[in-house]
């Protein structure tokens, strides 16, 4: 898909009346240097305007049409320009297929077929401003001035775009860019062509949804190649699945699970709010991503200080000590009352000494910090004296060019560094960061989008061909552990028996054992006394098997295993878009007691899994707590590197795969698969 004529035109035809005025108006702002043609048939021309009365009036083809007319119109406009060869268009109207109505439906195909192979954004989109070569083709005022660099923000809504474009941050923007319904030019689309333009220095996204996981995969991946770093925020973490929950699997890992371990794995920063997006790429607009995590911040106020140690718990930030040799030569140019520390208090011995200050600020640029913040929050501009706050920044600007080390002001509050301070702090290439959980949150974004940059991670869709998942089936235990044994996975020692051999067949296993019913109907057995485990004696096996009589016949009877550790849980979901994924977590009665759980993409390797194992609340038992053993750390990570390959050879026929718990044993002693169910479409090979 060429998109080029799209953002970048050299003529632009547009068709209506009041939101097409925005356009025009918006490219006299810009200084939009090409022909912008005004078709309305309604309209006389005056001194100012001229206006087309149809398509065939038009002097020359435009490379990009706006076209803000009806829904009906639209459909109908869009064939003309696709038949005169125009390269790309913006639909404004909206009742297409987000009203998921049959008329709305109709209206986006046929809009699709009349489009031809001419690209459009849209429709129920608001379009596109393009700073780099002042291009507007946006429904509503321009706010921003042209610009030789900048980022890219791509949304789904307009509105969000507007609000972006209107930040009091001094963030600077080089293409904003709508795609409403993303019926024909998505999301990934925009990325893909964004990521060839050299002017663009990082990339935001507002997201409710993706269309191509395998094409978003793709192109994050160029991103990261290119290091261009990418923050998004993707929406969507409240809304509850309307699929029915077949397993503790099914119900531990949502969609936004998925997208929070692909962006991971790529170094794509999710913020929750606009606030921390605008922050996450002024970072990545002026530092781009860190290559590491020892961040030193200083400031005036022992409150700012005290502060920030609190609101950077959870964070990726080190503030690693200061090295001694440096802090030997700061107490000489500090006074004796200042304690020399990492986050460090300035005090205010020194406020009015410029001098003495910027022999501080080059000492801490001097060191191997991956970036220094200095925190000032100014006054008000008319009703108090801003020249010492001025000269200090001043030094600290002149240390972090001198020194040539990333830097950063930092305010408290979002509103309290002046524009004029934040564009000179642009201009000398040190990041102004307001407000600081904001602040704290982007160079959290920065030091994980470096870590990610810094590994190699292959992730690869696994689509499933069957599209009909409603007639599922299901193993029973014993022949889910069967298939999982086939692919090397560990199981107990066992026996399939019925009620009239179960007594007989115990003796066979040894106490002590375990006994279950084994049925395909049943999942949870444990609720409803479908297992008895830690059986002795064969009064225990008589006592049990009068409760399981009650629930059917076969009963599964296998040998109790003693030593364990802990009870973990390993399972498969089949995703819609991204096909099998895997998820790692607590096991046993502790899965849905507490959130522990982690999702994975394939292909796995061994470094992913011993991370994400690392990043689990059980960790520290798995390491040996308070004298406990050490658990088998490296037989979880084959057991679920051998789920993984099952789970790529049999995308097509899974639902779900739920091994539940796996229980855990002590170093060297491996791992078993202590329960376990498949829910399939195709029998599993």
């Amino acid at each position: 898909m060429n998109l080029k004529k799209l953002f970048q035109p050299k003529s632009i035809a547009v068709v209506g009346g009041y939101w097409a005025d925005f356009v025009v108006e918006g490219n006299r702002k810009l200084g939009f240097k090409g022909p912008v043609w005004h078709i309305n048939p309604t309209r006389t021309k005056d001194k100012k305007n001229k206006y087309f009365r149809n398509i065939d009036e038009l002097p020359s083809i435009p490379d990009c049409v706006y076209i803000a007319v009806s829904r009906d119109s639209t459909v109908k406009v869009i064939k003309d320009f696709a038949s005169l060869g125009t390269g790309g268009a913006v639909c404004l109207a909206s009742r297409f297929s987000e009203t998921k109505s049959k008329k709305g439906l109709i209206k986006t195909k046929e809009l699709l077929k009349n489009s031809g192979e001419m690209p459009f954004l849209g429709p129920n989109c608001y379009g596109f401003i393009n700073y780099l070569d002042r291009v507007s083709v946006w429904s509503d005022q321009i706010a921003g001035n042209e610009t030789k660099n900048g980022i890219v923000l791509i949304s789904q809504s307009g509105t969000i775009g507007n609000t972006i474009s209107f930040n009091h941050r001094s963030l600077q923007i080089g293409y904003i860019i709508s795609v409403g319904n993303q019926t024909c030019v998505t999301i990934e689309d925009v990325v893909e062509y964004v990521l060839n333009d050299k002017r663009v220095t990082a990339i935001g996204i507002y997201a409710e949804s993706f269309t191509n996981i395998e094409l978003l995969i793709k192109v994050l991946e160029k991103a990261k190649q290119k290091k261009i770093p990418v923050a998004i925020v993707k929406v969507g973490r409240s809304k509850i699945a309307a699929k029915t929950i077949l397993s503790h699997t099914g119900s531990l890992s949502g969609k936004e699970n998925i997208y929070d371990t692909l962006f991971k794995q790529l170094g794509v920063a999710r913020c929750n709010t606009l606030t921390e997006l605008c922050e996450t790429l002024k970072i990545f607009h002026t530092v781009g991503a860190l290559e590491g995590n020892k961040i030193a911040i200083m400031g005036p106020s022992g409150g700012d200080m005290a502060i920030i140690g609190d609101m950077s718990e959870g964070y990726a930030i080190n503030y690693s000590p200061i090295p001694k040799k440096i802090v030997n030569n700061l107490r000489k140019v500090n006074h004796k009352g200042v304690i020399i520390s990492n986050p460090f208090d300035l005090q205010t011995y020194n406020w009015n000494d410029p001098i003495s200050l910027k022999k501080t600020f080059d000492l801490m640029l001097n060191a191997d910090f991956n970036l220094v913040g200095l925190m000032l929050d100014f006054p008000k501009l008319d009703e108090c004296n801003i020249v010492e706050w001025e000269m200090i920044v001043d030094k600290f600007l002149l240390s972090a060019k001198e020194k040539n080390k990333f830097a950063a002001i930092i305010s408290s509050l979002p509103e309290t560094i002046p524009k004029h301070i934040r564009d000179k702090c642009l201009k000398s290439g040190v990041v102004p960061l307001q407000g600081l959980r904001e602040s704290l949150h982007a160079i959290h974004c920065s030091i994980l989008t470096g870590q990610a940059w810094s590994k190699f991670n292959l992730l690869k869709v696994f689509k499933s061909n069957n599209k009909t998942r409603s007639l599922k089936k299901t193993y029973s235990e014993y022949q889910s552990k069967q298939i999982l044994k086939n692919y090397g996975i560990r199981i107990p020692k066992s026996i399939l028996s019925n009620l009239k051999q179960a007594a007989a067949n115990s003796k066979k296993i040894g106490f002590p054992l375990v006994m279950k019913i084994n049925s395909n109907q049943i999942f949870h057995k444990t609720e409803i006394k479908g297992v008895f485990t830690n059986i002795n004696s064969e009064t225990e096996v008589k006592k049990s098997l009068k409760y399981l009589s009650k629930l059917g016949n076969e009963i599964l009877i296998e040998k109790m295993i003693q030593d364990q550790v802990i009870e973990m849980i390993i399972g498969i979901k089949i995703d819609d878009q991204f096909g099998p994924v895997i998820i790692v977590g607590a096991g046993g009665i502790y899965t849905e007691l507490i959130d522990d759980s982690v999702t994975l993409l394939l292909p796995l390797n061994k470094s992913i899994i011993l991370k994400a194992i690392n990043g689990l609340k059980i960790s520290k038992l798995l390491k040996g707590f308070r004298g406990k053993p050490k658990a088998d750390i490296e037989a979880i990570v084959q057991a679920i590197m051998k789920l993984g390959k099952f789970a790529e050879k049999n995308t097509s026929r899974l639902i779900e795969a739920d091994i539940n718990p796996l229980i855990v044993r002590p170093k060297g002693k491996g791992v078993i698969a202590s329960d376990a169910l498949i829910h399939y479409l195709e029998d599993i090979k």
